[in-house]
């Protein structure tokens, strides 16, 4: 084999040397790559950290149902409301016969307005009173015996507790007139909230015990809204939290709710919690029983809503 070529080595020298020069420059150009991944990666990561909508089917309900009855068993004498009516907080919407009670109230007023007995005592007391006043008056003058002194005494000492008996007598009396009024006050049903009524159970000339009902009230002013989250939406949902209800059709449109109740108890079954907003319905233009989307705006950072999940699947 003949020997190296001189012109060869010198080429594969220079070119070992070139490299050797350029080696520095490969770091830079990777700084360069890594810092825009960088900010591209921070921008991922804001965007995500950002609120997202999240909507979750859910229904509307009645905040309070009530099924109206009689405190005392007695017939029906009326009712005042049907099936649709509204109904204010107080308002009668129903009476028992009552004709025994309002005897009673008006028994009881007579007594409790007569003073006439406490009059009788009075003028008792007060002659009592005149009698011993003499009497002392002559046992004094050496006129009157000790006896006579105290028999007046002691007749003066009944009048005079008489008068507290005929005083109380009246209290009593005043005090069975408020007894007598709220008697015939149970036999009138009131409603005890501000709604409408779904149902008349009963009418006049029916029997009512004490376990019957006879309407049912709903209010739907304030509604609720019921709806179920997964899991890994628990820590971003709080009470005071606020979310857009879309009523289904034929109501439609959106409304404004807030968060009043988060359950503190999971559904392991399903994965889910309850959750309830409360929605303003003055106008009573919503129906209750109608079913709704919620949408929920919740700040769900990417690696967070990943690290809630964990344990528990939806």
């Amino acid at each position: 084999m003949t020997g190296a070529n001189p012109g060869s080595d010198m080429m594969i020298r220079s070119s070992a040397k070139r490299r050797a020069q350029g080696c520095p420059k490969a770091p830079r150009r990777l700084d360069g790559f890594w810092a825009i991944a960088g900010l591209l990666g921070a921008a991922v990561f804001a965007t995500a950290a950002h609120a997202s909508p999240a909507t979750f089917d859910c229904i509307m309900e009645a905040s309070l149902s009530v099924k109206l009855g009689s405190p005392v068993a007695s017939i029906i004498a009326n009712v005042a409301v049907d099936r649709g009516d509204t109904v204010k907080r107080g308002q009668i919407v129903a009476h028992m016969e009552s004709t025994v009670e309002e005897a009673a109230v008006a028994y009881n007023k007579a007594r409790a307005d007569s003073t006439a007995e406490i009059e009788a005592k009075q003028a008792v007391l007060d002659q009592k009173t005149g009698v011993l006043n003499r009497k002392l008056g002559l046992q004094e003058r050496h006129v009157a015996s000790s006896q006579d002194v105290e028999n007046a005494q002691a007749d003066f000492n009944v009048a005079k507790q008489e008068l507290a008996l005929a005083h109380l007598n009246h209290h009593m009396a005043e005090i069975e007139f408020d007894r007598s009024q709220a008697e015939l006050a149970q036999r009138t049903i009131r409603s005890p909230i501000d709604g409408t009524v779904t149902q008349r159970s009963l009418g006049p000339g029916e029997y009512v015990h004490q376990e019957a009902t006879i309407v049912s009230i709903a209010r739907i002013d304030p509604l609720n809204v019921e709806t179920f989250l997964p899991v890994r939406y628990y820590k971003l949902i709080k009470v005071g939290d606020v979310a857009i209800v879309h009523p289904n059709d034929p109501v439609g449109g959106e409304r404004t709710a807030k968060v009043s109740v988060v359950d503190q108890v999971f559904d392991a079954a399903s994965g889910t919690f309850g959750v309830r907003l409360e929605l303003a319905n003055s106008d009573h233009a919503v129906p209750a029983g109608l079913r709704c989307r919620a949408t929920f705006n919740m700040a769900e950072q990417a690696a967070g809503a990943t690290g809630a999940s964990e344990g528990v699947k939806p």
